[in-house]
């Protein structure tokens, strides 16, 4: 997908750039603002650039063209749902993946007056959308203080309504890379530079759709940066790294498994010994983890839906004192693996500011999966200066890196140990012992 402030789309030559920007970037659907195309002219347009393709439009809530969403049908379907001047929201069907989606594209007006409206319409909308959903647009609004250079400071005044919404919406910004600013004003020196185009997703996104990449290109012939929104296509199946989790050392059996694997004996200087004792104990503690830590959730929900039927049968005869007692057990037991279940859950959202309580487990998965996205690498720049995206380029550019530091590194000490020899043999026996008496083998090793 692709969304773009183009800044007039009458002109042949925007035509031909937007046309080229979607072939070469394999767009399947398109969300064009401020095009000023009139109504009459508007199927024109659209077949000169996509032919064949589908589109809608806001032209009837405003004359000028303000919001155009085209999509080709073998990769989207697309339902109109709503419009207003300053948006236009459809249901989106992802042909390949057969998955649905809420669409609304957003192009607001200047003034903060005018863009009330848009908010109150976004929040009118929030509650009733229960499937994913993507806001994307130009919101000629920045969100944060760091958000524009140039220009006046940005004021809470101006930013306070925008980020209302997005609070009241319960929206996430989509992780984005390349351009941090997304529109300039291309007048002068001095020029302003700030970020006011904008992709944002609801927690029904982050459960329920695919990974999916951002990166906002280069502007071109506009003064906005296009977003181009892409699946990950990963790279298969990766090895998952080890990580230390807090529960385990709860379990009875974890200070004798430290212990045993702190004790086997490992021949060689003492860092090596180090090293070696946390791979072998690093096996132990996956073992661990394996017999008694694997299904963690699973187990808590088991005990739970145990513990429910054993309290069922109780009220149904609460003088049998072999209920009691089984309720009893199921309580105890529920209650250990449902705290172990939270503990796991706030280690892997590093939300600590969320209590132990069972009440927003859905939305606890939602900030898991939406910090991983925060944290992945979508881009890198190589030794050229230049931002690769794929995944076979940034693996290349790592290893390029490291390999070209670790040789220096290593030409540096042989030249430094070269130099120390040299300085060896210029002094007599006694002087060269005086020297090299203060490194012992294991450090020299």
């Amino acid at each position: 997908m692709l969304s773009w402030n183009v800044r007039g789309l009458n002109t042949p030559n925007k035509q031909k750039e937007v046309k080229l920007l979607c072939t070469n970037e394999n767009i399947g659907l398109v969300n064009l603002l401020e095009t000023k195309v009139k109504t009459g002219n508007m199927e024109k347009v659209i077949n000169n650039m996509f032919g064949g393709w589908k589109y809608i439009t806001n032209l009837d809530h405003h004359y000028n063209g303000r919001v155009v969403v085209a999509w080709r049908p073998d990769y989207y379907q697309v339902k109109y749902i709503s419009g207003t001047a300053q948006s236009i929201t459809g249901l989106v069907t992802d042909v390949v993946l057969q998955k649905e989606f809420y669409i609304t594209v957003v192009y607001a007006f200047n003034t903060r007056e005018e863009r009330r409206s848009l908010w109150q319409h976004l929040e009118s909308m929030s509650g009733g959308i229960k499937q994913p959903w993507l806001v994307t647009g130009d919101f000629n609004s920045v969100l944060l203080a760091d958000d524009r250079i140039g220009g006046n400071p940005v004021t809470m005044c101006e930013v306070v309504d925008f980020q209302e919404c997005i609070d009241t919406c319960e929206l996430m910004e989509l992780p984005c890379g390349g351009s941090r600013y997304t529109w300039n004003d291309k007048y002068g020196d001095n020029r302003v530079f700030s970020k006011i185009d904008w992709a944002f997703v609801n927690r029904e996104w982050m459960d329920y759709m695919p990974v999916i990449q951002a990166i906002y290109l280069v502007e071109g012939i506009s003064d906005h940066c296009p977003l181009r929104i892409s699946k990950d296509t990963g790279g298969g199946k990766r090895d998952k790294t080890f990580k230390y989790c807090n529960v385990w050392a709860l379990h009875p059996q974890f200070k004798e498994v430290v212990t045993q694997g702190w004790q086997q004996q490992v021949a060689w200087y003492s860092m090596f010994q180090v090293v070696k004792k946390l791979k072998l104990l690093k096996k132990a503690l996956k073992k661990l983890n394996h017999q008694h830590f694997r299904n963690i959730l699973v187990e808590a929900e088991e005990d739970r839906a145990a513990l429910n039927q054993a309290q069922n049968r109780l009220h149904s005869d609460p003088s049998n004192k072999a209920l009691q007692e089984q309720e009893t057990i199921m309580y105890h037991k529920f209650r250990n693996s449902s705290y172990l279940a939270k503990m796991f859950l706030l280690q892997r959202s590093k939300a600590s500011w969320i209590k132990l309580g069972g009440d927003n487990i859905r939305y606890f998965y939602s900030v898991i999966r939406h910090k991983r996205l925060q944290q992945a690498i979508i881009q890198i720049k190589d030794h050229h200066g230049e931002l690769t995206t794929d995944n076979a380029s940034k693996t290349n550019v790592l290893v390029d890196y490291y390999e070209t530091m670790l040789s220096k590194e290593g030409r540096r000490r042989a030249k430094t140990f070269h130099s120390f020899l040299k300085n060896c043999t210029t002094l007599n026996a006694s002087q060269q012992m005086e020297l090299i008496q203060p490194y012992t083998v294991k450090e020299v090793k």
